[in-house]
């Protein structure tokens, strides 16, 4: 090979490997980038996890926060689950996921076993229970391992946080007050009297038993309110449509119509509407629905009671980590503080803007998380 020829190639391959050294350089760049995102947590699926941005803390002072519902197709679960992670992102060391079970027991025990086996004693619980049933076996996994949990809205007979030091509270929502406010309101939207029609929840629910004793208290209120007839819906829309539609027809003088939900309600209020008796017949709900938010905002619905997840999960979730941290000795309670029905929030045309507001536009009600004395309405009466 000719000495020039040699020297060319040399430059050749000097070239070559330049190149390469510089996308090697730069591969190596980008791949460390990429890995730090990911382990950042900053982003996951919506199903699985979302965690909170606790970057700055180190890994030995984080606390994990499960927030276990049924799932986030429904839209009180969805909110409950906005309301817990409000609290994670209102500390400063709190990341947290999502765990559903779409109503599975043995599914949602699993997932808080995986959860502990994951993250040990710096695993912490808010759950609304996949059944009464289980809230038993939540407590004792719990109990088992070490960690703090907040059980919601549902509590076993005979299951009380005193028997169990990391059961920090239980937080439920009063159903028969529920039922009885809404029903005082909307039997004082009439005057005090006439006839009225009761659509009922599911026979056998809790739920639906304890709205429908509030509604029968408020009757004993009013002596001149007469039910005419009471009916189970099952907490469908298509069939509450149907019975009033009945109604309309059997029952022409009826003067208003008590929902115990508020899906319920809004079957009524479409059957009003088809006749044009929607500003006529008053209605009135319980849960606090966005379209029922809307339909009294239209003049539709008399009132409803929002249960409020913002409230219950988002301070259910502050119980759980303070008393993890120690910021909240919960064996030094009165045990019969630690049973407790969590503030709801009554719905009319008077506040029926500010409430599509902060739960609905805005999806923050800006609560301040660390004063647990706000969320408390009452304490659960123990027979």
């Amino acid at each position: 090979m000719k000495e020039g020829e040699m020297k060319m190639k040399a430059k050749f391959v000097s070239a070559v490997l330049s190149v390469f050294l510089l996308i090697s350089t730069l591969a190596g760049c980008s791949g460390g980038g990429t890995a730090s995102s990911a382990a950042s947590g900053s982003t996951a699926s919506k199903e699985s996890s979302a965690a909170s941005d606790t970057s700055a803390e180190s890994d030995d002072d984080v606390y994990h926060l499960g927030i276990c519902v049924h799932s986030l197709d429904n839209e009180y679960w969805a909110q409950e689950a906005a309301g817990a992670e409000l609290f994670a992102k209102s500390v400063k060391n709190c990341k947290y996921d999502v765990l559903t079970c779409n109503s599975d027991d043995n599914k949602q025990i699993q997932g808080i076993k995986d959860y502990i086996a994951r993250y040990g004693k710096k695993a912490i619980f808010v759950v609304d229970p996949s059944s009464t049933a289980n809230t038993a076996n939540i407590a004792d996994v719990c109990e088992q391992s070490g960690n703090y949990v907040v059980i919601l809205a549902h509590r076993a007979d005979g299951l009380y946080p005193k028997d169990y030091p990391h059961f920090a509270v239980s937080l439920m929502l009063s159903d028969y007050d529920n039922g009885y406010k809404t029903a005082c309101k909307l039997f004082d939207s009439i005057g005090g009297k006439g006839e009225v029609c009761e659509l009922q929840g599911q026979l056998g629910d809790d739920s639906a038993a304890n709205r429908h004793k509030g509604f029968e208290a408020a009757l004993k209120k009013y002596p001149n309110i007469k039910c005419v007839d009471t009916q189970v819906a099952n907490w469908e829309q298509s069939k509450a449509m149907s019975l009033t539609e009945e109604w309309l027809v059997s029952h022409p003088n009826i003067k208003a119509i008590y929902s115990a939900n508020d899906t319920m309600a809004l079957g009524a209020v479409e059957a009003l509407k088809n006749k044009g008796m929607n500003t006529k017949i008053a209605v009135c709900g319980c849960d606090g629905t966005k379209a029922a938010l809307n339909e009294i905002k239209a003049g539709n619905m008399l009132c409803t009671i929002a249960n409020n997840g913002f409230c219950i999960a988002g301070y259910g979730a502050s119980y759980a980590y303070q008393a993890a941290t120690g910021t909240l000795d919960v064996s030094s309670m009165d045990p019969a503080k630690r049973l407790i029905y969590c503030k709801t929030t009554y719905v009319d045309s008077s506040n029926v803007d500010d409430v599509i507001d902060k739960f609905i536009t805005k999806g923050d009600p800006g609560y301040d998380y660390s004063d647990l004395s706000y969320c408390i309405d009452s304490y659960q009466k123990v027979s």
